[in-house]
């Protein structure tokens, strides 16, 4: 009765063990399906929207920027204000009524998420938050689009191998059926509190990727800043996934590293049993 109770204690214990390794794998597999569908319906709701209301749409979002350039932020007179209210901000780019303004890809890192209006925590577990203070991303000069991820949720990869980006990578943003690409000319670690360094820079079309960094620790933020360029399918296609580092083989490893351990030393103890037995 005794080395049932212990065979069963065993069990209990490899299988708990086992489950709460493997959950950041299975959940991250979970989550990505549900953003995938997430975009392939958007896509499709996409596609019913006729061109003359897209460019609407992208007139009205240059015109927000526009005017967040000109003001820097500062509400000046009616028009500015309802221009760049809070109501105004959250119907633009949401032609879908979905909430998504867009799609970001990151090639090298295997990155293919929506992006969100806002930063709230509800946005960021579920995908890309734009940075409400900054341009909408829709390109054009004189305009900074932060977008901001997670790294390290159990449930979901997001920007966790963005530390893995080097000038020179390049990324896509999708936003009303428009493919705007941009190349990696900066990259850098700063304080939370640092946010000068996402000031609109006159002329330049830019985006900032921002997560937090050290890697479990996220003390600072890490920017990655892209400067955009000519669209080109060709080079996008010819972008092959870089292998993850180390950090992220480890982490996909360990439960099955566990299993492992756990068989083995069960293995071995009930030799050890049998030998004293015998």
């Amino acid at each position: 009765m005794k080395k049932l109770k212990k065979r069963w204690g065993r069990i209990l214990v490899f299988a708990i063990g086992f489950c709460i390794c493997l959950y950041p794998l299975v959940g991250s597999l979970i989550q990505r399906v549900g953003q995938q569908s997430l975009l392939s319906t958007y896509e499709k709701e996409e596609e019913k929207i006729d061109t003359e209301t897209m460019e609407s749409e992208l007139e009205k979002a240059r015109e927000y920027n526009s005017t967040l350039y000109q003001t820097q932020g500062v509400y000046v007179g009616d028009e500015a204000a309802s221009i760049l209210s809070d109501e105004s901000y959250e119907s633009l780019l949401n032609l879908t009524d979905s909430g998504i303004m867009g799609r970001i890809e990151i090639p090298k890192i295997n990155v293919d998420l929506p992006i969100y209006h806002g930063t709230e925590d509800d946005v960021l577990s579920k995908g890309i938050g734009h940075f409400k203070p900054s341009s909408l991303p829709v390109g054009g000069k004189s305009t900074r689009s932060v977008l901001t991820g997670h790294r390290g949720l159990p449930s979901s990869k997001l920007f966790t191998r963005l530390d893995e980006m080097e000038e020179g990578d390049y990324f896509f943003i999708e936003v009303c059926n428009e493919t705007l690409a941009y190349k990696v000319n900066e990259i850098i670690e700063i304080k939370p509190e640092e946010l000068s360094q996402l000031q609109i820079e006159p002329d330049k079309d830019l985006v900032t990727l921002v997560t937090c960094t050290p890697y479990g620790i996220n003390t600072h933020r890490l920017l990655v800043t892209g400067e955009r360029v000519p669209y080109k399918e060709s080079i996008k296609e010819e972008i092959q996934p870089s292998f993850p580092s180390w950090r992220e083989i480890i982490f996909t490893i360990l439960p099955f590293a566990f299993m492992v351990f756990v068989i083995v030393k069960t293995i071995l103890e009930k030799r050890k049993e049998k030998k004293y037995e015998a």
